[in-house]
C-alpha cells in the first residue's frame, strides 16, 4: 500500500485508515486482553485527532487555493453543474509541484508517515480541499479525472463541513473497504461517465 497512487484525498484517507483498520477491526476474540483493548481506544482517539487537525489545516488550504487557483472553463463548470455542484463558480484548480500536507506540523507529519499517508514511493496527484482541486505537476487532469474531484467537491459541498466528510469518509471506509464504499462508488462512476 506505501507504493500505491493516491488520486484524492478520499484515497489518501483510505491508506491513512488501513494502518488503523487492521487493529481497530480484528476480531473480537484478538481483544481478549485489557491492554489490546486499550490500544484499540488509544488509535481511535489519535486518528479522530489526526482527522480533526487535518480538517482544521485544510480550511487554510482551501483559502491559499482559492486566492491563486484558476477557475473552471465554462465547458467544466457545465459538467461541475450535471454532477451537482451547487456552486460550480466557486471551484478552483490549483497546480503544485506536490499535493499539500501539514508537514511543518511535527506531530502530523509523524502521523501521516506512520499510515502511510505520505513518505517514499507514495504520489498524489490531486485532491479536493473544498472547492479548490490542488493538482500535481506532470498530472494529466483528463476528462475523467477531473470528474472524479469534483464528485469530491459536490460531497463536500454537501457535507455540513469538510471535517463531516473526512469522518463520513472514514466510517464509510471501515464499514464497506475502499472499492465498495459509496463515497468512491460515486467517485468512480463519474470516470466512467465522463469519459
Amino acid at each position: 500500500m506505501r507504493t500505491a497512487t493516491l488520486r484524492t484525498m478520499a484515497s489518501a484517507c483510505g491508506v491513512i485508515t488501513a494502518g488503523i483498520l487492521c487493529a481497530a477491526h480484528t476480531p473480537a476474540f484478538a481483544a481478549d486482553t485489557k491492554d489490546q483493548a486499550q490500544v484499540s481506544g488509544e488509535q481511535t482517539v489519535a486518528l479522530a485527532e489526526f482527522l480533526g487537525r487535518y480538517a482544521a489545516w485544510a480550511k487554510g488550504i482551501e483559502a491559499e487555493g482559492q486566492a491563486r487557483g484558476t477557475p473552471l472553463t465554462a465547458e467544466q463548470i457545465e459538467m461541475a453543474r450535471q454532477i451537482g455542484i451547487a456552486h460550480p463558480e466557486k471551484v478552483r484548480l490549483v497546480p503544485v509541484e506536490a499535493v499539500p500536507f501539514p508537514t511543518q506540523d511535527e506531530a502530523m507529519l509523524k502521523m501521516g508517515e506512520s499510515l502511510g499517508f505520505i513518505g517514499p514511493g507514495i504520489t498524489n496527484n490531486a485532491q479536493a480541499f473544498g472547492y479548490t482541486i490542488w493538482v500535481r505537476d506532470g498530472f494529466t487532469l483528463d476528462r475523467p479525472s477531473l470528474a472524479h474531484e469534483l464528485v469530491h467537491v459536490a460531497q463536500i459541498e454537501r457535507s455540513a463541513s469538510f471535517d463531516t466528510y473526512v469522518q463520513r469518509y472514514m466510517r464509510e471506509l471501515r464499514e464497506y473497504g475502499h472499492a465498495r464504499m459509496p463515497l468512491e462508488v460515486e467517485a468512480y462512476e463519474a470516470n466512467r461517465t465522463y469519459r
